[in-house]
């Protein structure tokens, strides 16, 4: 078998070196032949660029998120019970009484996940941001390379650089993965929701208590203010109409944060195997600074976006 020519004279340069390495330093000896082998096996790998691009994509996409205000679901609890003790005055019928009382409760529930969702995201978003910093500042610096006694034109990724960013890594994917099961916690109770409002089985949904106020107004407007009634009855449909299909944002923000979880996983994988082989370049630093400058800007768009009363998709500016 004929090996390629670049080996065939490595195995010389190696050879001869180990000859010398007799009547020489031996650690200086090795060092130019791990400058030898570095030559022949270093790769400029996209690691770190594929991060900031991995960071970037799903940061538009959290960014993204459209839900009612998480105050406004919470207050549907407060809305139910104010229409069901109405209803409860005038009536013997209790089922929409009933009703409107659960209907509450699991608005209430929903509020406060997703009340949790921004909370959990204004932390995993900080973290994030001071995560990215600390492995743009932990870059390895420039080496002297000992056959020319100069600075080298490249730096590599030592193996302890790559100890330290597989930890990194990986209190990132613990960030990203605490956040994404808020959204996972919250699936269940909209589909829990969505079966009460529309009512499912000849079971009583919504459009049934605006059928019983509208045709029990006589009764109701000699006891009660009806504009006051008719308006939060409009707030609890408004309301609901919004909370039933956030679904969707929902899930295609937990589908973005799985896609991220699975490119960190392949980052974990490969940032070992690439200790004293990856060469850092310049832009690897500049593309880290930049996804930097895009999680720190949409932190503080993020924590705005649970006050914010009409609904409401904040971009990121390029």
């Amino acid at each position: 078998m004929t090996f390629p020519k670049y080996l065939q004279i490595l195995t010389v340069i190696i050879a001869f070196i180990s000859i010398i390495s007799i009547s020489y330093n031996p650690k200086y000896v090795w060092s130019i032949i791990d400058t030898i082998l570095n030559y022949f096996f270093t790769v400029d790998d996209p690691i770190f660029r594929n991060l900031a691009n991995s960071t970037t994509i799903l940061i538009e996409d959290i960014i993204k998120f459209n839900v009612p205000a998480s105050s406004n679901i919470i207050k549907l609890r407060e809305t139910s019970n104010f229409l069901s003790d109405i209803i409860s005055l005038s009536s013997i019928n209790l089922s929409p009484v009933l009703y409107l009382q659960t209907l509450g409760d699991k608005a209430y529930i929903a509020g406060t996940k997703i009340e949790k969702i921004y909370n959990t995201g204004i932390f995993a978003f900080d973290e994030i941001f001071n995560e990215l910093q600390d492995i743009r500042q932990n870059l390895p610096k420039s080496s002297q390379n000992p056959l020319t006694k100069k600075d080298a034109e490249y730096f590599l990724l030592t193996q302890k650089d790559a100890e330290y960013f597989l930890a990194r890594f990986r209190q990132i994917f613990n960030l990203v993965t605490e956040f994404r099961d808020k959204f996972v916690d919250i699936e269940e109770t909209i589909r829990e929701i969505q079966k009460l409002y529309h009512g499912h089985n000849n079971v009583q949904g919504f459009l049934n208590i605006i059928k019983y106020f509208n045709e029990n107004e006589l009764t109701h407007k000699k006891i009660f203010d009806m504009k006051i009634v008719q308006s939060e009855l409009n707030f609890e449909r408004n309301q609901m109409d919004q909370l039933i299909v956030i679904d969707y944002e929902v899930m295609r923000v937990g589908k973005s944060l799985d896609i991220f979880r699975k490119n960190l996983d392949l980052f974990i994988e490969r940032i070992i195997y690439l200790s004293n082989k990856k060469i850092m370049t310049q832009e690897d630093g500049q593309m880290l600074e930049k996804v930097i400058e895009i999680v720190n800007t949409a932190k503080e768009i993020w924590g705005r976006m649970d006050k914010v009363d009409d609904n409401r998709i904040l971009q990121i500016e390029g």
